[in-house]
């Protein structure tokens, strides 16, 4: 039998429970996302995803959970598409040795200059790339 998420209240005000709670920690979507379908649809919400926060993803062990063909990958990569800037920024860094520099700059683009971290990277990689014009 599928267990139920909160039955009793409207998807808006659940689905901003869940937002709530990952903004503190994506580990905190777990429950949601193991209590059935619609816990798993809500957890996975633009909204959610957006606001989700992913620094765990990239803290120690988990680092290889994001990587290609791993276990967190496509949840990293929709939090990505929905403009999250933590994960915008981990993909950026993450993918730079494989995909280049030029590129990992356009994944990091949308965050600047809101993102002091993802501004920082660009300029570091434009510098690397001999783009002086860019880099200041």
């Amino acid at each position: 039998m599928e267990a139920h998420v909160l039955p009793n209240l409207l998807q808006e005000i659940v689905c901003k429970i869940i937002e709530l709670v990952g903004e503190e920690s994506f580990y905190n979507l777990g429950p949601f996302l193991r209590a059935g379908k619609r816990g798993y649809a809500l957890a996975h919400e633009p909204s959610v995803l957006k606001k989700c926060d992913v620094s765990e993803m990239e803290d120690g062990f988990v680092t290889c959970q994001i990587r290609q063909g791993c276990q967190f990958r496509e949840f990293h990569l929709k939090c990505v598409s929905t403009g999250n800037r933590k994960a915008i920024y981990f993909e950026g860094l993450l993918t730079a040795p494989s995909i280049g520099l030029e590129e990992s700059i356009k994944i990091l683009e949308p965050n600047v200059p809101m993102h002091g971290f993802s501004t920082l990277a660009v300029v570091i990689f434009n510098f690397c790339l001999g783009n002086d014009k860019e880099a200041s």
